[in-house]
């Protein structure tokens, strides 16, 4: 019976557990891996933490007594590219975050509940033929010999799966407008600006009343999430609801905000230099019951959910392109690459220099952030993030009480694990945790 056989990956795995074992740190350095969720790029910091609980100054925690002298942060990034255990996090803030907006909890009272609300689907226009994944369908079914002035075939007889490569690339790119892609992305900030604007002109209408006198009636409270689609351009998915003055009901159905919302988003445009920004034909508004208190909660957990499914996709790059050298160099496919080219060259052109096109070449032209909220909406990033601390600063006896003032003294000495077999056990345990809370939160869920 032959051993079995153990690959690079495992062997580098095994040396680390085994240093550590031998040096008597494998709790120690379980637990810091924990704490910080086993981030695959952890912040090294020493330092240390003091109190005064007015007898004088006494130290509290010092990283000399971590292995290596080193406290482990997570990065915190919510790219999943970069590390999933940090864009897991971001996106289950973003979730509490547009679920509380929705049936209250984390600070907002559960009266939202009775607020009329839409869930507001904003497209981009076609920019050309481009492969679809079609439930049961071929991707482009016409006639054979049908084709474009390139000379390419503007049919596709195949079904395509939705993870299939091809899905979202152009049929010709030499036809596929990839200026009028990378120029709506970067006017997706203002188009839904101006739509937020036009909304209320057209609630006044709706109610017959002018725009001075609905401001004094209605607050409109949003949530909007950016997508990347297959194709490479942004849509959004915006949950809007509407509040009344000082706590009271808004004068207006749900069936008015939904008709508001089509109207406002189909009359909106951004003029450009190269011509006109316009939301694409397939906008869609959904009304959101919430009346019954179970719907309300499997309402709530779907639109979350849906809205906030994309945030591990980041468009094309994880950083921003600073040359033409380093976008070569960049493993992209590509139709990504050309649209990520032509932001980059038309950053270079005057009369395109106030969409700031080459800091946002990396995002193919979209400036935006991916989740904004008005102010009235939900809780907070920061204090979700708040509640976090507070909460592991309660599970560490004796480091803060309310009597005690904290001093702490960090210095940043390096990024990463200590070995490159450190990182592959961290990303071992980090796929292990990342299963079995998809399994608790699958069970919560499905209880709530």
């Amino acid at each position: 019976m032959h051993p079995p056989v153990i690959d690079e990956a495992d062997m580098l795995m095994v040396r680390a557990v085994g240093r550590r074992l031998q040096k008597k740190q494998f709790d120690e350095f379980t637990a810091q891996g924990r704490r910080c969720g086993w981030c695959c790029h952890p912040v090294r910091l020493r330092g240390v933490v003091m109190t005064n609980d007015g007898n004088g100054r006494r130290l509290a925690f010092s990283t000399g007594s971590l292995p290596d002298g080193v406290f482990l942060k997570a990065c915190g990034t919510r790219r999943e590219t970069r590390c999933p255990s940090c864009a897991s996090v971001y996106r289950g803030d973003a979730r509490h975050l547009v679920r509380a907006g929705l049936i209250g909890g984390k600070g907002v009272d559960e009266s939202v509940t009775a607020r009329p609300a839409v869930l507001l689907t904003l497209t981009a226009p076609s920019f050309g033929l481009v492969h679809s994944a079609k439930t049961g369908g071929p991707c482009r079914p016409s006639s054979p010999t049908a084709r474009c002035q390139h000379g390419q075939p503007l049919t596709c007889f195949r079904h395509h799966a939705n993870d299939d490569d091809v899905v979202g690339t152009p049929l010709c790119v030499d036809c596929y407008d990839y200026e009028g892609g990378v120029l709506h992305n970067a006017c997706m900030a203002e188009l839904w600006r101006r739509t937020t604007i036009y909304l209320m002109r057209h609630l006044a209408s709706a109610l017959g009343r002018t725009q001075a006198e609905t401001k004094t009636l209605v607050k409109l409270s949003f949530c909007r999430v950016a997508e990347y689609q297959r194709r490479g351009v942004v849509h959004l998915h915006a949950v809007i609801r509407a509040d009344g003055i000082n706590g009271a009901m808004p004068p207006l159905s749900v069936e008015q905000l939904a008709r508001a919302s089509l109207s406002a988003a189909r009359a909106v445009s951004v003029t450009h230099t190269s011509g006109i920004a316009r939301w694409g034909s397939q906008v869609d508004v959904l009304v959101l019951d919430r009346t019954d208190g179970q719907r309300a909660q499997k309402v709530a957990q779907y639109v979350a959910k849906y809205a906030t499914k994309s945030s591990a996709e980041s468009g094309a790059l994880d950083c921003r392109i600073t040359s033409e050298e380093d976008l070569s160099r960049r493993a992209l496919s590509p139709h990504v690459r050309r649209m990520a080219e032509v932001a980059w060259t038309l950053g270079a052109n005057e009369r395109f220099a106030h969409l700031h096109l080459r800091r946002h070449a990396h995002s193919l032209g979209y400036g935006g952030h991916f989740l904004s909220k008005s102010r009235r909406y939900s809780t907070s990033f920061r204090a979700l993030k708040a509640d976090r601390v507070a909460w592991r600063s309660r599970q560490r006896h004796g480091v803060a009480t309310p009597d005690h003032s904290v001093e702490a003294r960090w210095r940043a000495v390096g990024i990463g694990w200590a070995s490159p077999g450190e990182a592959l056990f961290a990303g071992f345990q980090q796929r292990q945790r990342a299963t079995e809370i998809r399994l608790a939160n699958e069970e919560w869920y499905g209880r709530h």
